[in-house]
């Protein structure tokens, strides 16, 4: 029985690994879409812009995990009804319970992970990528190309043609952040590295306007630290950036108390929609004509689950009174689908 259920355990995780790449790959390349613009405005790499967006990916996989693994069970066990080889376990003494205990092995392993990664995985990755996301707003990291380079405040760097390596051919700086002064420098070579800006070869023109005298300056080097210019502060961390205790202990803020009910009871959702999959697949009256539809059927019943969670974790943020909604509908499902699979267990 050991192997029998260690095949059944391996047959759905291998399943809901390929149902879970496959469908996440579809929701990243529908959520990187909306950042197409670090590509068109800000010119970076295309390697750079995949390592962007696939922070993203965590978060994605949270929600599509448990879905997945509904599904793939119920996959599992339809083929095994359809190949007649439930049939042949029962002739052998072996009751169709027994894949209970396979199936609730993947469960706790699909659990285990998502408090992992509501706990871990997703605040680091959010921080990763807000971090990535405010460098490529404020050209902190130049682009890849020539042209614009940043332009703030007042304080502007084009350049020419760009060589590699952080460096820029044909420089031109304009800094108009004095209203009485406007300073332009002109370089043949110069390098942005962690954020400090170095001209090679160059000159200076200053146009005064006040004594409305202006003057030229040649030097062999220049630096200017970017920081003091751009004057970019990333903003206080987002509710999905912080870790979960964090989020325990600042109970102020609705978005983040909503957010920390909803990382506590959403990895559960994975065990919920084991149970549908047992009880729909595996334990219902089988008939091969109908089998279709009652895949159909799990799929819409577990889509509408999971979109009533969400909807009401999201309406947390607004009314904290939604927060007890969502723990009701959690627990009553596992207390009622636990009492229905205990009950065919007796019978």
């Amino acid at each position: 029985m050991n192997k029998l259920s260690d095949a059944i355990f391996l047959r759905i995780l291998r399943t809901t690994i390929y149902s879970a790449i496959s469908l996440t790959f579809c929701a990243w390349i529908a959520q990187s879409s909306r950042y197409l613009w670090a590509l068109n405005e800000n010119g970076i790499g295309f390697s750079k812009f995949l390592k962007f967006t696939s922070y993203l990916s965590v978060d994605i996989i949270a929600v599509i995990l448990p879905i997945a693994l509904g599904i793939s069970a119920a996959f599992v066990f339809q083929r095994f009804n359809e190949s007649n080889q439930l049939t042949a376990l029962q002739s052998a003494g072996v009751s169709p319970r027994k894949m209970l205990i396979p199936l609730t092995r993947m469960a706790a392993l699909a659990i285990a992970y998502l408090y992992a990664s509501n706990a871990f995985l997703s605040p680091y990755a959010w921080r990763e990528f807000r971090s990535f996301e405010f460098k490529i707003r404020n050209n902190v990291d130049p682009p890849e190309k020539a042209g614009a380079i940043f332009s703030n405040d007042g304080f502007s760097v084009y350049a020419k043609k760009y060589v590699g390596n952080f460096f820029f051919g044909d420089l031109y700086v304009i800094d108009s952040r004095n209203p009485e002064k406007t300073y332009s420098y002109f370089a043949k070579i110069g390098t942005i590295r962690n954020n400090a800006l170095s001209l090679i070869e160059g000159e200076r023109i200053e146009i005064d306007f006040t004594s409305k005298k202006n003057s030229i300056m040649r030097f062999k080097s220049y630096n200017c630290d970017l920081k003091e210019i751009l004057k970019a502060e990333r903003k206080a961390a987002q509710p999905n950036e912080k870790f979960i205790n964090e989020l325990y202990k600042d109970k102020s803020d609705p978005a983040e108390r909503a957010l920390f009910h909803q990382k506590i009871t959403s990895p559960l959702l994975a065990g919920i929609f084991c149970a549908f999959s047992y009880l729909l697949i595996l334990l219902a009256p089988y008939s091969r004509k109908r089998s279709n539809w009652r895949m159909i059927f799990l799929s819409a019943l577990i889509m509408c689950f999971q979109g009533s969670y969400l909807w009401i974790a999201n309406a947390a943020v607004r009314n904290p009174d939604f927060i007890k909604l969502n723990y009701i509908l959690i627990f009553a499902s596992i207390i009622i689908l636990a009492a229905l699979i205990a009950r065919d267990r007796k019978s």
